[in-house]
């Protein structure tokens, strides 16, 4: 009786020991990933407006940013919506069409911003499929909340891609996610509330 209560404080005592170094180790590797985002974060390059950006699939350069009543299509922003417009210059350099570039810029310093909707300038319409190798003049909506805060400025990151010509799920080739590539801060025209702004 005495040995079988000495083998249950043993193995208690085990139990006690692999469950604190397993939380060392789930609290180091917590700790290391952490560092590694933040040190990634930092090493994303910080762009000047109007700069062309290679993203992989796409080349842009972020032009301007403002505050609009009207989408490029001439249609109101929706009720009880504001909208933020960012006019840009993007290139498809993949070998064929795309509409996958509902990724590519994301607004950092709003809060929970939805996919932007993306103009083709020259048309003034809801940008569909852009051809390769043909540079366009695009803008990206974002429609707010309209009692959110605007900031004065807009934070943006660069979203890029890279070509695979096999994955390891499939072994087919495509494009595929790789972070953020660059970041651009653009002055926000049209009368932002800058109360509250992150």
């Amino acid at each position: 009786m005495v040995g079988n209560t000495e083998t249950q404080a043993r193995r208690g005592r085990l139990r006690k020991l692999i469950a604190g170094a397993g939380g060392l180790v789930a609290a180091g590797l917590s700790l290391g990933y952490s560092m590694y985002e933040r040190r990634e974060s930092e090493l994303v390059p910080v762009v000047e407006a109007k700069k062309t950006i290679d993203a992989g699939r796409w080349q842009v350069a972020l032009e301007s940013a403002r505050i609009i009543a009207l989408t490029p299509n001439g249609l109101k922003v929706t009720p009880r919506k504001q909208a933020v417009a960012v006019e840009m210059r993007l290139e498809n350099l993949s070998a064929e069409s795309s509409n996958i570039y509902g990724d590519l810029i994301k607004l950092d310093n709003i809060k929970d911003a939805p996919r932007p909707a993306f103009y083709l300038d020259r048309d003034r319409d809801l940008l569909g499929d852009l051809q390769p190798v043909m540079p366009e003049m695009v803008t990206a909506v974002w429609e707010l909340p309209a009692d959110g805060p605007v900031p004065s400025s807009l934070d943006l990151s660069v979203q890029g891609e890279a070509f695979r010509p096999r994955d390891n799920l499939y072994a087919a080739p495509g494009w595929f996610p790789k972070g953020a590539v660059a970041r651009v801060v653009l002055p926000l025209s049209g009368g932002a509330s800058v109360e509250g702004a992150p």
